[in-house]
């Protein structure tokens, strides 16, 4: 469990998170076990995401999440749902060039990418991508998509961080070579992945919402055997061309 934050208005932010997380009922007890906060810090919390609506009360002494909270998250989708919105697009990469394809949320406040949604290729012989899971930024197609249109001081935060790769364990590269490797993949516009020594490669394109702010990322993974099929077509086109359509949607939902 990580440390929890100190400040009142982070324990809040904290709190609401826990709560919007699940279960749909909860006790004090519970919540504070989960935050990591005393009671008494918890209960003073509560009372203010009662009054605003954000939490209710439920029976004996219990809580669950209140109905202002599920309007607000309600509006936000209504507004945009990357997720729902991407889908067509995986399902057409699918369909056209049959292998697994990615969609990746970037969260700025934790520099980290979430795998948000996969449309599966129907080969056999494939890479296992979850939902859920992290993508580690300076490794990989998808992380570097990301990585390369993040401001220059984020970028060396992550840099500085990020010192093995988790799926080889091998030393990233050094901080010019990586510096260089982005400005290309900017230039390009798209991010490539090749490695056979662990039969996985992939091709992702950034998305971006207003004022070119980084959202996530669309991309396909494959086994590295495969990939050299690909180089000659125009998958990484395609690509770079699902992720355009998305930034455009993002964008209009924002103006």
């Amino acid at each position: 469990m990580p440390n929890p934050p100190r400040g009142a208005a982070d324990r809040l932010a904290y709190l609401l998170k826990l709560i919007a997380s699940g279960p749909s009922r909860f006790s004090l007890g519970d919540l504070s076990d989960r935050a990591g906060l005393p009671p008494s810090s918890v209960h003073r919390l509560l009372q203010a995401l009662v009054r605003s609506g954000l939490v209710e009360r439920g029976l004996a002494q219990s809580y669950r999440p209140g109905r202002e909270l599920h309007r607000l998250a309600s509006q936000l989708v209504a507004n945009f749902d990357l997720v729902r919105v991407a889908r067509p697009f995986l399902d057409a990469l699918v369909a056209q060039w049959h292998e697994t394809a990615v969609l990746c949320i970037y969260s700025p406040t934790q520099r980290k990418a979430i795998i948000a949604d996969v449309a599966d290729t129907p080969h056999p012989l494939r890479f296992a991508v979850a939902r859920g899971g992290e993508i580690s930024l300076p490794w990989g197609s998808l992380g570097r998509a990301i990585l390369a249109h993040l401001p220059a001081s984020e970028t060396e935060a992550i840099l500085r961080e990020a010192r093995v790769g988790p799926l080889t364990g091998r030393p990233r590269s050094a901080r010019q070579e990586v510096i260089a490797e982005l400005a290309a993949i900017r230039d390009e516009g798209t991010a490539r992945y090749f490695d056979p020594r662990y039969d996985i490669a992939g091709i992702a394109a950034p998305i971006f919402g207003v004022d070119r702010e980084i959202y996530g990322c669309i991309g396909v993974t494959m086994p590295s055997s495969r990939y050299q099929l690909h180089l000659e077509d125009d998958l990484s086109v395609a690509v770079r061309d699902a992720a355009m359509k998305l930034s455009a949607l993002a964008a209009i939902s924002h103006s």
